[in-house]
């Protein structure tokens, strides 16, 4: 008995050991004004799982620094939440907003960060950015092309000209 026992702490064990599957296989497709839809409220428990995996990226990925004066470092973000293009994914919008810490309330240069987040809470990706203001999300085209030089006309006075220089 004392045997099986053994082996079943041992099974136990190393099973615990393992290096966990990764949780998210696939392209993220990033949502735009038209298929991204909030997460309303009563909110799934994946949607919130998501939400947490969020914060807690952006606090492991930035300078602790950037969160004094907060008592908490999530005191100093707010967060929505959408479901988009992709399956199986949320969408977490994370604005740094540190209004309810003592310090300025604005402390980093870029508004938001928006993350890829499974229902599990685990961090797929972050997107690139939206695309430069003024400039269209299509690939330029080529420009026209140049028009071709124009030779200027005779004016008459070729008769006359022998092309030697007289002096």
């Amino acid at each position: 008995m004392r045997q099986v026992h053994g082996w079943l702490g041992l099974l136990l064990v190393l099973s615990g050991c393992r290096h966990p599957a990764a949780a998210w296989k696939g392209v993220v497709e990033w949502p735009d004004e038209r298929s991204a839809r909030p997460v309303e409220s009563p909110m799934p428990a994946g949607a919130a799982q998501a939400a947490v995996g969020a914060v807690r990226e952006f606090i492991r990925t930035n300078p602790r620094r950037l969160f004094s004066g907060c008592e908490h470092p999530e005191d100093g973000l707010n967060v929505s939440l959408f479901t988009g293009p992709t399956p199986g994914l949320y969408y977490v919008l994370l604005d740094p907003d540190f209004e309810r810490c003592v310090g300025p309330r604005r402390r980093i240069l870029d508004g938001w960060f928006f993350y890829a987040v499974t229902p599990e809470g685990d961090v797929v990706a972050e997107s690139p950015g939206p695309p430069d203001e003024g400039t269209t999300a299509e690939p330029p085209q080529a420009p026209p092309p140049a028009p071709e030089p124009q030779v200027p006309a005779p004016n008459g006075d070729a008769e006359r000209s022998s092309g030697a220089a007289s002096g």
